[in-house]
């Protein structure tokens, strides 16, 4: 059975992608129980089009960080993204047109994409990010000035050089 349904497993550490991945499951979900109840088309097309939005400005939003990062994996994970927006794209027009199995397969394709998409492929960018984030920012020493014991020593240092 497919699951839509976040958990610690799908988190990547980064607070606004997370935000945005929760967004998205949830949309997911409610797209399913839209399917899987039967309800009306109308209902069916404003969760598709939802998620269709949502998941257009996520990829572009990771996509501009990867740029921005200079992520040397951006090539790879764009082409995941490209093979969901043409999944995307090739589903939407027969859900719309009440297509029950395309419903299906959509939400299928959907429950391990996504899955497999935020714990490996997004987990890696995360982890990218974040190291680019701890080495781009200022260190403590030229945030706050050396520690109290490496000043002392080096004060004793220098009063024991002979002068």
């Amino acid at each position: 059975m497919r699951q839509f349904s976040w958990s610690a497993a799908n988190e990547i550490f980064l607070a606004q992608i997370d935000a945005e991945h929760q967004h998205l499951f949830r949309i997911a979900e409610e797209l399913q129980q839209a399917v899987e109840s039967n309800a009306p088309a109308g209902e069916v097309r404003e969760h598709l089009g939802r998620l269709t939005t949502h998941a257009e400005e996520h990829f572009t939003h990771e996509e501009w960080l990867m740029d921005s990062v200079g992520y040397p994996s951006y090539g790879w994970h764009r082409n995941q993204h490209d093979t969901a927006r043409r999944r995307l794209n090739l589903f939407v027009p027969l859900v719309e047109a009440g297509d029950q199995e395309a419903a299906e397969l959509l939400l299928d394709f959907l429950a391990g994409w996504l899955h497999e998409h935020t714990t490996l492929t997004d987990r890696m960018m995360g982890a990218y990010v974040r190291n680019y984030e701890r080495s781009h920012a200022a260190s403590a020493l030229e945030r706050w000035g050396e520690p109290p014991s490496i000043v002392q020593e080096k004060a004793a240092q220098a009063e024991s050089v002979p002068q």
